[in-house]
């Protein structure tokens, strides 16, 4: 079937958008339709699941649906113009999910590209999500490509998603107006459908040491980085498709040993990778790669046969002194940023839903003891749902009923937010994390005034996410101690408003990433220190009641006392030189873990304050009959 053929079934008085050739693929897929017995001129079948059948399609895809949802929403939000949508479909060309803006969602195609419809080409006719899935390649069908004459006004941008294994899971599609400018469309929908694929890989192999490489070490965070993963003792258990691109002509679809593929052994190198170092070796083909592990810490370059070391872009001799300066160690602590860790098995679940639920709307509510990264977990939940979009934190400790509407909302006060033609100014704090996410840190310190105007601002944006028309604030962050709503006032406005997901950060003592939270807090210190195995126990088995602050400050007293690389016995020195305050629950709440939090806090606060209720009370949030009822029972 060829163009002339096409043709001859438009509809006299039809627009199409006519070319002179179409691309062999383009071709195959018309000769197919017809084979199919469909007519260009006729309308497409409007094919679509049952409730119960979607259903099941779901369930079956909900591992890999958590992982696509943020990219959907950031391609979404990446692609330029208006009247397009992106979707994301699974192998079987069932779409599961779609994100459209507001004049395709009034469209035609908002009415056919639903969730629960099946593209498949034999109802369908020519379609970019079927062209990905028959070709397994990218695949674009623009306007005058489509079988269907009904179809011709759009044009479609599809690219497939393999796991390691090159099973084919899904496709990401964008489709948008045929006249609309999309040149660089494709690129977007291909860079999602890797980062997707590099995120599965990770996800798939997280027992495992996953190695990223590269030609160029400054290409290693970016999406065209090849990954394997090692076991425990060396061997290749997988590949992603960059590595076995990289390693073309090595045989890795077999399982190998690390020291098969490169001209290294595995034991040689393996306690610097894991020390997050940068390392240059070849494979066995001769090729000159850097390596690193997945998650590093430190950012140093190593060359493994020993006689440079590349430290932010310069080249010195390798070897390094027992003990460092304490410029060059404040230095250097300046220069490495903490990276969080978050492996522990509960949290990375919990992380991960709320990422989903923030993706959607829903605001999130995260609560725990004090200094249980309550903030560093919410930017994770915000690069897991938005990528690196800004992240505003207000600390709630600040306001009050007198300035908040200037620190919120600007000089002009509230008008400049809900009023978008007013100019302010000076803009707030919430006008400026439009197009972000917010933080709103110590929430249980909120006055009830300033709860109600928060309530007003969180429906006030949420109809602005339903036009999806102008920046709006993206996702809202509420953080507080355990017991929040049982010692806080709330006004129902505001508990109705910040309703979603509810995160519970647990204590320092219970993460089972403790040894990796340690050595990450270590490395921002320090990048020339390492905790010996003894001192590493020695801190995992203490119950660490002050959390990520007295954990830090341990550390740090560690690394200043230390007179070599390794920390040994410094550990135990460091936690002897803390003194308890003997600050105790009273008697009533003796029983009671959050009870008990809570007396201990005031009790300390009011030592703090020296004995001023109504400055405890403006602090921690509470009534004064709250701080009353701790203090008198003592």
């Amino acid at each position: 079937m060829d163009v002339s053929d096409w043709e001859v079934n438009i509809p006299s008085g039809s627009q199409i958008h006519r070319v002179p050739s179409v691309v062999p693929a383009v071709n195959d897929s018309w000769t197919r339709c017809r084979d199919f017995g469909l007519s260009a001129s006729a309308k497409p079948a409007e094919l679509v699941l049952s409730e119960e059948k979607f259903k099941y399609v779901l369930d079956q895809n909900e591992n890999i649906r958590h992982l696509v949802l943020p990219e959907l929403e950031l391609l979404y939000n990446q692609i330029a113009g208006t009247n397009f949508m992106v979707a994301y479909a699974d192998g079987g060309g069932v779409v599961l999910d779609s994100l459209q803006d507001h004049n395709f969602r009034a469209g035609e195609g908002g009415k056919t590209v639903i969730p629960g419809s099946v593209w498949v080409e034999k109802h369908r006719g020519t379609n970019a999500l079927y062209q990905a899935i028959h070709t397994r390649q990218p695949a674009i069908v623009r306007g005058h490509d489509h079988f269907f004459h009904k179809l011709s006004d759009l044009s479609c941008f599809a690219a497939p998603i393999f796991d390691h294994e090159m099973n084919l899971v899904g496709v990401i599609d964008a489709t948008s107006n045929a006249k609309a400018r999309n040149e660089h469309t494709l690129a977007l929908v291909k860079l999602a459908a890797c980062n997707i694929e590099n995120r599965m890989f990770t996800e798939h192999f997280c027992g495992s040491l996953i190695l990223m490489f590269h030609a160029r070490h400054e290409y290693l965070p970016t999406t065209s980085v090849a990954m394997i993963a090692v076991d425990d003792y060396g061997f290749i258990e997988g590949a992603n498709s960059n590595a076995k691109a990289v390693l073309s002509g090595l045989d890795i679809g077999r399982k190998q040993h690390f020291g098969e593929v490169f001209a290294v052994q595995f034991f040689d190198i393996v306690d610097q990778v894991r020390s997050n170092d940068i390392i240059s070796i070849r494979d066995r083909m001769g090729a000159v790669v850097f390596m690193r592990a997945k998650q590093p810490i430190s950012r140093r370059v190593i060359n493994v046969e020993g006689d440079l070391i590349i430290d932010k872009g310069e080249a010195r001799p390798l070897g390094l002194t027992n003990r460092s300066s304490s410029t060059e160690l404040h230095k250097k602590r300046t220069q490495t940023k903490l990276i969080c860790t978050f492996e522990d098995e509960v949290l990375v679940k919990e992380i991960a839903a709320a990422a989903r639920a923030m993706a959607l709307g829903l605001p999130i509510t995260i609560v725990g003891k004090h200094s249980t990264g309550k903030t560093e977990i919410a930017r994770e939940v915000n690069k897991q749902a938005f990528g690196d979009i800004a992240l505003t934190i207000i600390d709630c400790h600040l306001l009050t009923v007198d300035n908040f509407e200037a620190y919120l909302f600007g000089e002009n006060g509230r008008i400049s937010f809900f009023d978008r033609d007013t100019h302010a100014a000076t803009k707030g704090k919430l006008s400026l994390a439009r197009g972000g996410a917010v933080l709103f840190k110590n929430a249980h310190t909120l006055k009830i005034e300033i709860q109600k105007v928060i309530a007003a601002a969180i429906n006030y944006e949420d109809d602005e996410f339903q036009l999806e028309e102008r920046p709006f604030i993206r996702g809202w962050l509420f953080s507080g101690p355990l017991d929040w709503e049982e010692s806080a006032e709330f006004s129902k406005r505001f508990a109705n408003a910040i309703g979603g997901r509810r995160l519970t950060a647990p204590n320092l003592s219970q993460r089972t990433d403790f040894e990796k939270v340690a050595l990450a807090i270590l490395n921002s210190n320090s990048s020339e220190h390492i905790l010996s195995p003894a001192a590493l126990k020695i801190l995992k088995a203490e119950r660490w009641p002050g959390n990520f602050t007295q954990l830090k400050k341990t550390i740090k007293q560690a690394v200043s006392v230390s007179n070599g690389k390794v920390i040994r016995q410094e550990i135990q020195e460091a936690l002897n030189s803390f003194i308890e305050d003997g600050v105790k629950p009273c008697p009533n709440c003796i029983g009671s873990p959050v009870r008990e939090e809570t007396c201990i806090m005031i009790q300390r606060c009011w030592n703090e304050t020296g004995g001023n209720v109504s400055l405890v009370a403006r602090r921690l949030g509470v009534s004064r009959n709250t701080v009353y009822k701790h203090i008198n029972s003592l």
